[in-house]
């Protein structure tokens, strides 16, 4: 015979299991879990479906870093940016369905704020991108950088814009010590010939200095002109009849010819290519 005692106590054991098989964490760690990895808060609510997430995480940052390797640095670099801002899109998104699902479950609402802190990551990502993203994709990108390089007097970042990887910085440090010589003491006659008007400054000689793309006919070559250039008032009118004062550029001297070569950086289903400086020439002497 089954005393009345015995009931309640059954009845309150009950009911204590299935409030603890009901328990739903909280949205905000949920939401948390699921930034830092794909599919950990829908593991955490029950969804045994988050652990394909979990385990597509590590391929896809494979894949884009893989892809951004062989293509950012070339022709092809924008290929790179939609699969990129796809990755961030799924990563939050991913994150926002888990949170609502926790919150649809009963869990306790909050941590919308953390998305916040996601964003700079994202920006910082997109902005670094930008910044490196087709360095060697046009002649003029990589003109661009060998006269910074030659500007910041770095052989060493020069050196990797050539195609022979055995050209020796120290070579190129004394063609540059050689060129910017001649570069002050032209710039420095031409001062003491047409005076300080002109904008010619021996204290700052880049600043004097013009490049220019030169027109070319063959395929996958490109060659530019480095000119010092000074400026000179005149007198014109405007609309035929008002007297004003302009400005025009005039060249004083040339300096030096980059010629680039197109080279195949990937093959595959988006072949890349890169531009490369197989010669900088000048009157007294050229590299390599």
């Amino acid at each position: 015979m089954v005393s009345r005692s015995a009931q309640p106590a059954r009845t309150t054991a009950d009911a204590s299991t299935t409030h603890t098989e009901h328990v739903v964490p909280g949205a905000a760690g949920v939401l948390r879990r699921a930034l830092l990895i794909w599919g950990w808060g829908h593991v955490t609510l029950g969804d045994r479906r988050g652990w394909l997430l979990v385990l597509l995480q590590p391929l896809a940052i494979g894949g884009l870093a893989l892809a951004a390797w062989q293509l950012i640095d070339g022709t092809r670099w924008l290929a790179v940016f939609v699969p990129l801002v796809a990755l961030l899109v799924f990563w939050v998104g991913q994150a926002v369905h888990a949170h609502r699902r926790a919150i649809a479950l009963g869990g306790a609402p909050g941590g919308e704020l953390q998305l916040a802190l996601f964003l700079p990551f994202a920006f910082a990502l997109l902005t670094v991108f930008w910044l490196i993203g087709g360095r060697h994709g046009s002649p003029a990108s990589t003109v661009e950088a060998y006269m910074d390089a030659w500007q910041a007097g770095r052989p060493d970042a020069a050196a990797g814009l050539f195609p022979d990887t055995n050209l020796e910085t120290a070579a190129l440090q004394h063609f540059w010590a050689d060129q910017s010589s001649e570069l002050v003491t032209r710039i420095s006659d031409g001062r003491a010939a047409f005076g300080p008007v002109s904008g010619l400054d021996p204290a700052r000689p880049f600043n004097s200095l013009r490049v220019s793309e030169l027109a070319t006919s063959v395929a996958g070559e490109a060659a530019f002109t480095v000119e010092i250039v000074r400026t000179e008032r005149f007198e014109t009118t405007l609309l035929g009849i008002i007297p004003v004062a302009a400005q025009r550029t005039i060249v004083v001297a040339p300096v030096a010819q980059i010629t680039l070569h197109e080279e195949p950086a990937s093959a595959g289903l988006l072949p890349s290519s890169t531009w490369r400086v197989v010669a900088v020439s000048t009157a007294d002497g050229h590299i390599p």
